[in-house]
This record gives structure tokens, sequence and C-alpha cells, in this order.
């Protein structure tokens, strides 16, 4: 029994040793002979599970270690765009079946996401990766967080931001200001009762005083605004056309008073009809121009 555990030791020791020798020969040669679209295929995730029988953790290393490897031979080159279009795909393949091997593994979703938005313009390939981790890696927040970005910042899309945000934060060790900037992306793509909704959920979870105090004081703000908006559209489907000011809501009755900000601000109707305050900053998120 035990000459058969140490032959099967030795085995995997050997078994190991062949794929760094044949990374360390692979590399090379992806540096040294040209290459040509041909050479993004990657082999399907399902062959390589089998092909990898148990050992693919090991391979998923490889893998990954091979991207690293020809990513980093091609920071010397001078021809612009530094990478050709095939291996940015032959990247990303190779990182996915990296992934798919061991979902677990977290370096994957990290380079992929940082060279794949900064460098390539790769943004939904980015963010797919992240997805891939955050459904196996459910504990850790950052996954989601940085697909969250990636839509905020790179696409633009605010309300897929908030989402991303909104599950980053209900993770464990979140930062507690993801909640805020999550209700804050909610509430410029008009999803007011989702923010407040998103609020009140997240106001039950945290144990921080000074937390719960920042939650309730944009809760009443948000209320405030969802009353305003409902009341504006009750007035436009009674009377086919859109309020002047909040006065016309309470001259008819449909509001009793215009609520106040707890800001300190003013809430008022914009040219297009939409509820605003004056203290817009506390709910809206800014950009650096």
């Amino acid at each position: 029994m035990i000459r058969r555990t140490i032959a099967i030791a030795a085995f995997l020791l050997i078994l190991a040793s062949l794929h760094v020798i044949a990374l360390g020969r692979s590399t090379e040669a992806r540096k040294q002979l040209p290459r040509g679209e041909g050479s993004a295929i990657v082999l399907p995730s399902a062959l390589l599970k089998i092909a990898a029988l148990e050992f693919k953790g090991l391979v998923s290393d490889v893998l990954f270690l091979d991207s690293i490897a020809f990513y980093g031979g091609t920071l010397n080159r001078e021809e612009r765009p530094r990478l050709k279009e095939w291996e940015w795909q032959w990247l990303d393949k190779t990182l996915s079946a990296s992934a798919d091997l061991d979902p677990y593994f977290l370096d994957p979703y990290l380079f992929g996401n940082a060279v794949f938005t900064w460098e390539a313009g790769m943004i939904r390939e980015a963010n797919d990766l992240l997805a891939k981790g955050s459904r196996h890696r459910t504990w850790d927040w950052m996954l989601p967080f940085f697909t969250g970005f990636n839509y905020f910042f790179f696409l633009q899309e605010n309300e897929k931001a908030a989402e991303f945000l909104m599950e980053a934060s209900r993770r464990p060790d979140a930062d507690p200001m993801l909640a805020s900037i999550a209700s804050k992306l909610a509430f410029k793509e008009k999803k007011t009762e989702t923010s407040i909704q998103f609020l009140e959920e997240m106001l039950q979870r945290t144990d921080d005083d000074l937390s719960k105090q920042r939650f309730r004081k944009r809760i009443e703000a948000l209320r405030g605004i969802l009353l305003l908006e409902q009341a504006v559209a009750h007035y436009q489907k009674r009377y086919h056309v859109k309020p002047h000011s909040f006065e016309a809501l309470v001259a008819k009755g449909i509001i009793q008073k215009v609520p106040e900000d707890p800001y300190g601000g003013t809430f008022y109707l914009d040219p297009s009809g939409s509820v605003k305050s004056t203290t817009e900053r506390e709910l809206m998120p800014h950009r650096k121009k």
C-alpha cells in the first residue's frame, strides 16, 4: 500500500514537471514563431475537462500562466496596435478555459478584467468573464463590483451598474459605501422605488450607526422624490399634460404639500418633467470630466 502511494506521488510529480517544461517550450515558441489567425483556436472547455482528468486545477494554472507569458512577451513590441484582434481573442478564450477548469481560481478574472477593459476595449468580454467568477465565488464582492464599475465607467449603463453594485454590497465584507453608490445609480435611471427597497434592505443588514444614519436620510429623500414622481404621473394621466410646478399638484389635491428635502435643498421639476433636487449631488454620482 505504501509503495503504491509513493508510486502515485512520483507519477504526479513527473506529470507536473512535464507540464512546466511543456509550458516553457510553448511560451518560447510563441515568442519566436510567426502566428496566424488559426493560432487563436483553443480547445473547448468540455474537451479540456475530459483530457485533464483529475488534474483540472493544474491545467487551469498552465493555461493562465501561458496567457501571462504570452502577454508579457508582447510588451516590447513597437508595432501599433501592440496586440492584434485575433490575439486578444486567443487571450479571452484561454482565460475563459482556465476559469472553466477551475472556476474558483481568482487570477484569470482579475487579469482578464485589467487588460480587456483598459487596453483592448473588450468590456463585454471582461464582464462575461467576471460573471463566470461571480457565479462560483459567491463570497467574493470584488467581482460583481468590477462588473458594476465596467457598466458605469466604460459602457455608461447605469441601470446595469446599479444591479451589480447592489449584488456586490450584499456579499460578506463589502464596503457599505457600495450600497450608496448603487442607490445613486438606480435613482439616475429613474428606479427610485428599487433604490428605496435596496437601501431599506441594507439598513437592516448593517450594524454601523453612521451608515444607518446615511441610509435613513437617503431613504427619506428618495421617498419624497417617489411621492412627487407618482403625483406627476397621476396629474399627467388625469389632465393629459405635465404639471408646470408642484404647486399645481397641491392645487388639484393630488398631494397635500411638497415634501422637504432632508439634505436642505428644494425639489423641483426640470423642463422634461423629471423630479430633481437642488442638492442633486447627494443623490447622483459624479464623474470627473
